[in-house]
């Protein structure tokens, strides 16, 4: 049997079933047995979807190494230049004068409106 996280409640009370075996009040011992074995499995198939989380980016000291690819929206910002540490984006329309002191990294885009 599979089990299925999406058919469970976030409310404790309303889940009594875990692949169809009754494990809510009043129910035969074996019941629970057979309710935890099946969380059991599915808490393990679930483990080897997910990357070891070893495979993330570290918040502090991590650096990035081959091709880093992206899915969905926004983009990565890169600095080549380990100085280059503000990266902040201006975005203004053509014609706009130049942010009065943007720093080391960052970039003015210019776009016509």
């Amino acid at each position: 049997m599979t089990v299925n996280v999406s058919d469970w409640s976030e409310t404790p009370a309303a889940n009594t079933t875990v692949d169809s075996v009754y494990i809510g009040p009043n129910c035969n011992p074996a019941n629970v047995d057979n309710g935890m074995r099946s969380i059991m499995a599915g808490v393990k198939t679930l483990s080897l979807t997910i990357p070891a989380t070893s495979a993330f980016m570290p918040k502090v000291g991590g650096a990035f190494t081959g091709d880093i690819i992206r899915s969905g929206f926004g983009g990565y910002r890169y600095n080549t230049d380990p100085t280059l540490i503000n990266g902040r984006d201006y975005h203004l329309i053509e014609g706009s004068s130049r942010p009065s002191s943007p720093a080391e990294g960052d970039r003015v885009f210019y776009y016509s409106a």
